[in-house]
């Protein structure tokens, strides 16, 4: 029957017990598995009972299954079983197995996200190879983090790329596919820009250099505070990763039905006075790169090189926090997941300066 024994080393001529061993006997055949990180001699005594059980069912069934495999699962050493590498997935299939996991419950679409995962996998991948999850070891980390530094990519990037790979090891971890993870990747701290407040003055002189298409894409933008990818219609035209809105007309105001980031449904207003601009984008729509492209020129035609078409986005909800300190409308508003992301629109140190002159100018 199955019994306990210490696994002992020495240092410093001192002795130390750094794990337990369950030894016995299989069909036969006599064993010695040495449990894993296994000091607690109770917590041994319950391996030891699951290997008892183990050696009572081979008895009474040796044909059923091949038992020594068996005994190693359970106690924990899945890792002496002979096809243990064929189980456990490369980096690439269990990239693809996270991916395929996120679509099936609908937490990503195929699209810009899942373009950020594969370039996620790409670096690990080219850095530690197509190895087997449970191979990344520490000693990956400087590797990783050395290839990161040496791209070129901009300190977003890096943290982009840094936060899925976490993600991923996470993943792994929770899939039972590592024991723990070997290693976490902090993200570089970045500068909070505080210059993609886009001034009316500076949107129109921007705008004023556009064609009539892409400058619709712009106001709209603007007005209803739509991300990029969000300011095309129709359901049906997979060309645009599925992220769609649709128009109807409620309350003698325009209202759009958003299919957004994360899959999310929300309803916001359309001004009546952009109608216009919306039947143009509609007609005349654009790959979101495109509309993208189209304003970092116009940008730097006029001298706002560092503007982003995102910051029309981040502008809409700085002008609509000028107006109110309830973070809830502009939570509806924005779409925000959190209330923590709006409140810190209302916090902002530059919005309140602008309140205050605004305030005087009226009393004046």
């Amino acid at each position: 029957m199955a019994y306990l024994k210490r696994n002992i080393k020495y240092l410093n001529g001192k002795k130390y017990l750094y794990s337990w061993r369950i030894m016995g006997k299989l069909m036969g055949v006599s064993y010695s598995i040495t449990l894993k990180g296994i000091t607690n001699k109770i917590k041994a005594n319950q391996f030891c009972l699951k290997a008892k059980e183990i050696e009572e069912r081979a008895i009474l069934f040796p044909t059923d299954k091949v038992w020594i495999e068996e005994m190693h699962i359970a106690l924990g050493r899945e890792d002496l079983n002979p096809n243990y590498n064929d189980i456990i997935p490369t980096i690439k299939n269990a990239w693809k197995e996270l991916v395929d996991e996120k679509i099936m419950h609908k937490q990503v679409k195929v699209g810009k996200t899942t373009e950020a995962y594969k370039y996620a996998q790409d670096i690990l991948v080219e850095v530690l190879g197509n190895i087997p999850v449970n191979q990344i070891s520490k000693v990956h980390k400087p590797k990783l983090i050395n290839a990161l530094g040496n791209r070129g990519w901009s300190d977003n990037t890096i943290n982009q790329r840094v936060r899925n790979i976490m993600l991923f090891l996470r993943w792994c971890l929770e899939m039972a596919y590592i024991e723990r993870l070997p290693f976490k990747l902090r993200q570089i701290s970045v500068a909070k820009r505080d210059d993609n407040w886009i001034q009316e003055s500076d949107f129109n002189l921007i705008c004023s250099v556009m064609d009539e298409v892409y400058q619709s894409y712009a106001i709209v933008s603007r007005h209803t505070g739509l991300r990029l990818r969000e300011l095309n219609t129709n359901p049906d035209d997979e060309m645009y990763k599925s992220l769609y809105h649709v128009l109807s007309r409620k309350d003698n105001h325009y209202k759009i039905k958003v299919y957004g980031k994360g899959n999310k449904v929300d309803e916001i207003v359309l001004p009546n006075q952009f109608k216009p601009y919306y039947d143009v984008m509609v007609a005349n729509r654009r790959n979101p790169n495109n509309v993208s492209k189209a304003w970092k020129r116009a940008c730097e035609k006029v001298g706002f090189g560092h503007y982003r078409f995102h910051d029309i986005r981040h502008t809409f909800c700085s002008n609509y926090a000028l107006k109110t300190t309830n973070a809830l409308p502009l939570k509806l508003a924005m779409r925000h997941s959190s209330l923590n992301t709006t409140q810190g629109y209302l916090n902002d140190k530059k919005l309140g300066w602008r309140m205050l002159l605004e305030n005087i100018e009226n009393q004046a």
